[in-house]
């Protein structure tokens, strides 16, 4: 199946590594130009050598990007708009403070609106009018099964991720006739790096978690990707605002 992404262009956040690097080179591989961006510039650099590798005909870009700064978000669009207009919008955060509800401070909470809810409506603001004019678009968020389904100690996680849902809704309703598809991305369980860090501190609480899903076992990032790219491809005409799982059958909320 031709996907339709060769000559597209992908802003990436949180492209470095995990689910977000599995997507740039999902994209790569289909011949779709990235630009990625994380906070830690190092990764940025080797990923960014790492997908080139992988198909050196397409344009792949690295910026270095604090999602909670609005300044810096403002400035890395204005410079990589300036190569021409972004077709594809991946927002992808990496999880924020977890705890009980009373215990997170008001810090916390403010940082995990900025990252994850935030910079969303932002980027969405700053890209939309690009996408528009091509009469073509994809904005898709990568969040969690915490919008749907409550994760022990993960309130901020599922309070703003839940607000995702809604607010990819609304702009869905307001742009599809633009030609402009917007969704979510509901990932359950995967081996990324932080549920590596998991699976040493607790061997048996991953056990469980594989066991939770229907098929038996935790997802790889690739998995997750290819669902991604197709949601922002040709292939994709009609799923616009909506979440869809991509977890295994974790999740058990209707």
């Amino acid at each position: 199946m031709d996907l339709g992404l060769k000559n597209k262009t992908a802003f990436i956040t949180g492209g470095s590594s995990g689910i977000g690097y599995a997507i740039a080179e999902a994209f790569v591989e289909e011949g779709a130009n990235v630009i990625i961006a994380s906070r830690d510039y190092s990764k940025v650099e080797a990923a960014v050598k790492k997908l080139k590798r992988k198909n050196p005909t397409v344009k792949i870009i690295g910026k270095e990007l604090d999602l909670t700064d609005e300044k810096k978000i403002r400035k890395v669009v204005a410079d990589i708009q300036k190569l021409g207009s972004i077709d594809i919008l991946i927002n992808n955060v990496g999880g924020p403070a977890a705890g009980a509800v009373l215990d997170i401070t008001l810090e916390g909470w403010d940082k995990g609106y900025y990252s994850l809810l935030r910079s969303v409506i932002l980027l969405a603001q700053l890209l939309l009018p690009g996408m528009k004019k091509k009469k073509w678009g994809r904005v898709l968020t990568i969040t969690s099964t915490s919008a749907v389904e409550l994760i022990p100690k993960l309130p901020v996680s599922a309070t703003f991720r839940a607000g995702l849902t809604a607010y990819a809704k609304g702009l869905a309703k307001e742009v599809g006739r633009m030609g402009i598809l917007v969704n979510n991305l509901l990932p359950g369980p995967t081996g990324t790096t932080r549920l590596e860090e998991l699976k040493k501190k607790s061997p048996a609480f991953f056990e469980s978690m594989a066991q939770e899903t229907a098929v038996g076992r935790i997802a790889e990032p690739e998995e997750i990707a290819r669902i991604a790219v197709f949601l922002c491809s040709n292939a994709n005409s009609y799923v616009t605002g909506t979440d869809i799982l991509a977890d295994g059958g974790y999740t058990k909320a209707l």
